[in-house]
This record gives structure tokens, C-alpha cells and sequence, in this order.
């Protein structure tokens, strides 16, 4: 998703081998970003505009009225079938691809109305009902809506009646409230007075405890500078059917990144959704008027491309070519370290100008890409457009032929910039939400972590990587919080893991993918000791014959030197390939509320990984994780409770005390514990669970809110005062 689509990549590759040595030598280590987009913007032929014409079509984003009945009876399938929250995503993606103003949208409306009242979003209902009038709901299905309009006023007046009545049900909290930003530190803005920013040859710029910070504190808060949502790439031809698959596109606002409840489409394109009208109006002044037209042209060039196009729509062209003359002559200022009285390190466009592009370390053939397609936006890109809103390029500004020659390469080349700057500083904002399986009848929850969006947070950016880092960073909306995962000592280092952590990827993976995206080789602590180890060949495998652990690579061997079976490797995975789609089966079963069934499945496949895998296997984890699920769907919660900690004991093993992945699996332990009513262990298994996503998510999420809800309901019980703090 971050690159262009694979078309473009094989078109640029083709055009790349097509080129003389003396042209290749304008993305040569030695050229300046000018130079590069120069060569591809004066070379620029019918036969690109061809090419990029055709990913257009490919990648429609416009208006389809056969979608939005599509849409509309799927919604009246999810909501006939009372799968509410289905329905009303389905009616939001109608809605997306109606024309403003047509019957059909104002139906559509209609529908999510009924929805969300059954949701018990009486106010949310009462905002699509006049959605609904105001595209022009036909008069002979008035009746409808105005007596859903009087239902939900009363049921409004009735809550407002009985509004200090405490309701134990369990909640879904949509936060959208902007945090707190850190303040106080002289040398960083957003960033707790606890840190200190450094600069040295051998680490760059860096930031360092300034004094001893405890488990958990809040480091840095920092709103992206720039935020793209990452969008589905699916192909929308005509031959193309719609699917019912429900992405963040679906759930997210385009513009905030805040979970949407009503969402309201852009009038003009299919794609863009947002929670309010404010947020409509925004993207629309900043960016999204000169995006809207382009289409499918930014989902076929990716999001970096996207990205980086949006970061130079929401700065200008005045502060753009401002700091471009500085750079030219050498006047950009270094940001203040070590005591300088210069102006703090800010969530700036300078700061973020001044991130490193490492434009001599890409291999000439990515950089062509990247100054092919930035050159190719900007032959589509409408200066008079750009001129017309006033906020990229003022209205008062004379543009002549020979200005506009000189305008179109400022934005042309600051787009390459911040695509070659992405590759290395793009930061992925993450979210953590439900599994959404309309099928799904289990009474503990899923959930996992999937990529939003793509974003610039020029101070988040400062921090160097560690494969065991001592920071934890999560995100609301469009904000970044950092965390300390652990005690960190006056002096001491403060780092973040770029994405290759010691507990989830070797060594020799995490080395290449450092290398290959951020261009240096990993020195931390992990990957120094990790090198130490002399044994790096124990495999996850135990003997088919006597059960120890089997060593090698290519050809196993079992370590007991009395039994020494041999076998291949080929042989062995085969095996496990086997044995994970059995545990696939058995999950597609418990989906479809076979309990019984998945059960039996389940107990089959632990028999069989007995016989080969190592008894501290993941897979084991993962079995025992689907059977607590059947176990609880049956009610059985000591069954249930039994299972999950012995996965827990897996994850704690090989993810360590403190991890996420270990906070997630005592959050469904905390449930079946509440469940099941074990008071004492669904107190003790609440706090550890809060205190490890409290670090993680911060106080706000939705997770630690509901442990918080189990552990006030348990307070309330005889005995209880012992566990309050």
C-alpha cells in the first residue's frame, strides 16, 4: 500500500532499463532532489498519461447508483437478520456512493435511522431522520420516520429522567476527546520536561532521560503533522462486484481517525467518510478539494505518494519555498541541543523538513520511481485550483507561465522529499478494536491490532530504535502517546521500536529489515547479546520418538545423543503446515457456534502437536485460546478459565510479563473470571490486565475502561474493601 501499484512499479522498472548511463546519473547518490524530479518532469510522454489514465479507471472512486442498492439490500439482509451494527456500516457504504439529494440516499438514511434506534443511539437517529428530509425522503413513506422521530424523543425524555440510574451492561466508549499535550520542556514541544534532546555523530539527534522516569509515565503527546488514512485497493471496474467486507475505511474518520458512528461521505467522491460536518469542512478547505478530483490516481500511487502530497497541501507554498531558498544557501537552522538558546524542536513543517531523506543511501531505481510519480501527480494536479481555495497558494499571488514552471518544481520535488523521508520516518497509527464477525456468538472477546493510517510526528521521529525498547506508544485519533514500558534511568537512552521486536522476529530478520527500509545495521542491547549466542539452531520441534528438542537446520536431529533420530526439515513442516490447517477448521467450526464439534477438533490437534512440537510451541497457545472461547460460549467458565491460563502461560513465556500480547490475554481471562463469578482471581487478573494496557493504551481505551467498570462492580461486593487502593 505504501508503494504505487505493481503496474506503475513494472512501468517504472521498464522505463529505468530504458535509460543511458549519463541519464541514470540524476538518482545517483551525488544528485540533488531538483535534478532527479527535473529529469522525469521534462521527459514526461502521452504514453505516461496513458498508463496513469488506465489506473484511474481501475481505481474509480466515484459515484455508483448500482452500489448503493447493493449496499442497501445488504443492509436490509444484516438488518432483518437484527446484525445491527452490520447494517448500519452497510447503509453508511450506500450512502457513500449516493447522489446527494436523490431518493435513494434519502432511503438509505431512513434505514440507518431505524438502525441506530434499535442501538439504542436515539440522537444519531434523530440526526439521519433529518438526513433524510433533507434529501427528500418521498412523502409516501413519511408516516415511517415521523413515528421513529416520536419513539425516540420519548425514549430521549425518558433517559433524561432516569439519567443518575447506574446501568452495569457492558459499553462500547467511542473517545473523542483531545488529549492532554505535554508542556514544560524548553527544548521540545509535546514532550514531558523529563527529556532531554541530544545530537552526537554516531546516534544523530536523540532524546535522553534528564532524570530518573518511573513504569508507565506519559513522555511525549503529539498530534501528526500529517495523517493518511490507508485505504482498501481494490479494483471498482464494471465488471467488478461489491463486497460486504468492512475495513477502517469503513469505521474510521478520514480526516480525525476517530471510530465513526454516522458517518457522512464527501459529496463528490465515494471514498472519503467523516464523523461530522466540521471535519467535512476542514479536509475540505486543507487538502481534500484538490484530492477529491484526482480519484483513483492517489490509491493507484500509494500512500506515501499520498502522504506526501497531503503534507504539501497543508503547509503552503510560501513556507515550502521559504525553506527551500534557506537549504539552497545553507541558512537551515540545527534545532536547539545541548543549551543553544534557539526556538524548541516543534510538530513544525521545519522540523519535519529537517527529517533525514537519506537521499544518498536509496538505490537510484526506487528514487526514479518516486520522481516518476511524483511528476506524473503533478501533470495532474490544476494550478488554478490550487489558487482558487487560497491555502496552498494565496489568491493575491501572480502566477506567470515561467512562475508556474518554477511553482510546479518546488511542489514536485518537496513531494519527492517527504516520499523518500516516509520510507525511513512514516510512522504506522495503529488501533485495537474488536474482531468484526457478524457470526460470532462468543461471550469473550477478540481483538486485534490493525494499521489505520499512515503519519508524520516530527518529534515522535527523534527517538532511535531498539529491538527491546523502553517505551510503549499508542494513539487516539490523530494524536501519539509514548509511554515508558519500564523504569528508565537518569541519562539513560529513551527508544522505540520500529517494528522488528526482539520477542517477535530473530535476529538475522530484524537485522535485514533494518537495513533495507532504515538503512543502518542494529546495534542495541538485544541484537548485541543475541549475536553472543552460539546455538542459534534449537528449532520449536521435539523428537517423534523420545520427545527432546531436535537441533540443525536443513536435516534435524534429536539432542539426546542415545536416541539421535534424524529427519528433514521439509518433513517436519509439512507436518505443522497439516496440523495449523486442522486448527483453521476447527476455528471456522467454533465460528459458526459448533461448539462441540470445534471442541473435539481442538483436543485432536493438541494430541498431534504432542507428538512433535515443543511443549512451549505458539500453536499450543493459540489452541488453548479457541477452546476457552468454545468453553465460555457453553457457559462452562471453569473450563474456560482453565484453558486460557495455560495459553497465558505460553504467551507470558515467549512475549514476556509485561507485554501486550500478554495484557490482551488477561483481558479475556479477567472476563471469564467476572463471568464465572471467581471474585478474588477476577480482581487479581483485572489489575495485572490494567496495569500492562494502561502502559500500552493509555487510561482511555476502551479495554482498560471495561476492566475498570468489572473492578467497580467487584468493589461493590461484601468483602471487596481489601483490594481497594
Amino acid at each position: 500500500m505504501e508503494l504505487p501499484v505493481v503496474e506503475w512499479q513494472d512501468y517504472a522498472r521498464r522505463k529505468w532499463s530504458q535509460l543511458s548511463p549519463r541519464e541514470k546519473g540524476s538518482f545517483s547518490p551525488g544528485s540533488d532532489l531538483n535534478e532527479s524530479f527535473n529529469a522525469c518532469w521534462s521527459h514526461l510522454q502521452q504514453e505516461e498519461e496513458e498508463v496513469f489514465e488506465r489506473l484511474c479507471s481501475d481505481l474509480s472512486v466515484g459515484k455508483e447508483p448500482r452500489a448503493v442498492l447493493f449496499y442497501k439490500e445488504e443492509g436490509n439482509k444484516r438488518f432483518g437478520r437484527k446484525q445491527y451494527t452490520a447494517a448500519a456500516v452497510l447503509y453508511s457504504k450506500a450512502i457513500s456512493h449516493g447522489i446527494p439529494g436523490t431518493e435513494v440516499i434519502a432511503v438509505c438514511f431512513a434505514n440507518r435511522s431505524a438502525v441506530f434506534f434499535h442501538l439504542g443511539h436515539y440522537s444519531a437517529c434523530l440526526e439521519d431522520i433529518n438526513r433524510a428530509h433533507k434529501h427528500g425522503y418521498p412523502e409516501r413513506l413519511q408516516h415511517k420516520i415521523l413515528q421513529r422521530e416520536a419513539n425516540c424523543l420519548q425514549k430521549l425524555e425518558q433517559c433524561d429522567i432516569s439519567n443518575t440510574k447506574s446501568h452495569r451492561t457492558k459499553t462500547k466508549r467511542v473517545v473523542n476527546e483531545k488529549p492532554q499535550e505535554q508542556t514544560g520542556n524548553p527544548q521540545l514541544t509535546n514532550a514531558s520536561s523529563s527529556l532531554t534532546l541530544k545530537s552526537s555523530t554516531s546516534k544523530g539527534r536523540h532524546l535522553v532521560a534528564s532524570e530518573d522516569i518511573g513504569h508507565g509515565e506519559l513522555l511525549i503527546c503529539e498530534e501528526a503533522y500529517v495523517t493518511v488514512l490507508i485505504p482498501d485497493r481494490k479494483p471498482s471496474t464494471k465488471k467488478n462486484t461489491w463486497d460486504v467486507t468492512i475495513s477502517n475505511c469503513d469505521l474510521y474518520c478520514h480526516h480525525c481517525l476517530q471510530r465513526l458512528s454516522a458517518p457522512l461521505p464527501c459529496p463528490h467522491c465515494s471514498l472519503a467518510r467523516y464523523c461530522n460536518s466540521k471535519c467535512m469542512d476542514q479536509a475540505w478547505k486543507n487538502y481534500h478539494y484538490v484530492e477529491c478530483p484526482l480519484g483513483g490516481l492517489l490509491l493507484a500511487f500509494g500512500v506515501f505518494c499520498h502522504t506526501a502530497l497531503r503534507t504539501v497541501l497543508l503547509t503552503g507554498y510560501r513556507q515550502i519555498s521559504k525553506l527551500v531558498s534557506h537549504q539552497k544557501s545553507d541558512k537551515v537552522q540545527s534545532c536547539a541541543v545541548d543549551g543553544e538558546s534557539t526556538p524548541p524542536y516543534s510538530s513544525d513543517y521545519k522540523s519535519l523538513f529537517s527529517l533525514l531523506s537519506h537521499n544518498e543511501r536509496h538505490k537510484g531505481e526506487h528514487k526514479f520511481l518516486c520522481a516518476l510519480t511524483s511528476a506524473a501527480l503533478c501533470k495532474r494536479l490544476n494550478i488554478d485550483l490550487l489558487r482558487s481555495m487560497g491555502t496552498w497558494l494565496p489568491t493575491e499571488d501572480s502566477v506567470s507561465q515561467e512562475d508556474e514552471s518554477h511553482l510546479m518544481q518546488i511542489l514536485g520535488s518537496s513531494i519527492l522529499l517527504h516520499m523518500l523521508q516516509l520510507h525511513c520516518n512514516a510512522q504506522a497509527v495503529t488501533v485495537i478494536h474488536e474482531e468484526y464477525e457478524e457470526f460470532t456468538t462468543s461471550l469473550v472477546e477478540s481483538s486485534k491490532s490493525s494499521r489505520l493510517a499512515t503519519a508524520l510526528f516530527p518529534v515522535l521521529s527523534l527517538l532511535n530504535h531498539s529491538c527491546d525498547p523502553n517505551t510503549s506508544v499508542s494513539f487516539q485519533g490523530r494524536y501519539v502517546m509514548v509511554r515508558s514500558s519500564r523504569p528508565i534511568r537518569k541519562g539513560e537512552e529513551v527508544l522505540h521500536c520500529y517494528g522488528p521486536h526482539k520477542l517477535r522476529m530473530n535476529f538475522e530478520k530484524r537485522q535485514k529489515l533494518l537495513k533495507d527500509q532504515y538503512f543502518f545495521a542494529c546495534q542495541c542491547e538485544a541484537c548485541t547479546q543475541e549475536q553472543r549466542l552460539t546455538d542459534k539452531t534449537i528449532c520449536d520441534f521435539c523428537c517423534p520418538k523420545c520427545h527432546s528438542l531436535l537441533k540443525g537446520e536443513d536435516e534435524l536431529h534429536c539432542v539426546n545423543e542415545s536416541c539421535a533420530h534424524r529427519l528433514k526439515s521439509d518433513e517436519i513442516m509439512l507436518r505443522l503446515r497439516n496440523l495449523q490447517h486442522a486448527v483453521h477448521k476447527a476455528q471456522e467450526q467454533l465460528q459458526n457456534n459448533h461448539l462441540d464439534v470445534a471442541i473435539g477438533k481442538l483436543m485432536s490437534c493438541l494430541s498431534e502437536g504432542k507428538e512433535f512440537l515443543s511443549p512451549n510451541h505458539m500453536l499450543f497457545g493459540e489452541v488453548f485460546d479457541q477452546m476457552a472461547q468454545a468453553e465460555a460460549s457453553k457457559g462452562d467458565w471453569a473450563a474456560a478459565a482453565g484453558h486460557l491460563k495455560k495459553s497465558i502461560h505460553l504467551v507470558s513465556q515467549h512475549y514476556g510479563p509485561s507485554s501486550i500480547e500478554l495484557g490482551q490475554e488477561l483481558f479475556k481471562l479477567a472476563q471469564i473470571l467476572f463471568n464465572g463469578r471467581e471474585v478474588d482471581d477476577a480482581m487479581g487478573t483485572i489489575l495485572r490486565a490494567q496495569d500492562i494496557l494502561s502502559v500500552y493504551y493509555g487510561p482511555e481505551n476502551n479495554m482498560v475502561q471495561e476492566l475498570q467498570e468489572m473492578r467497580t462492580c467487584l468493589l461493590e461486593l461484601p468483602g471487596m474493601s481489601v483490594w481497594e487502593k
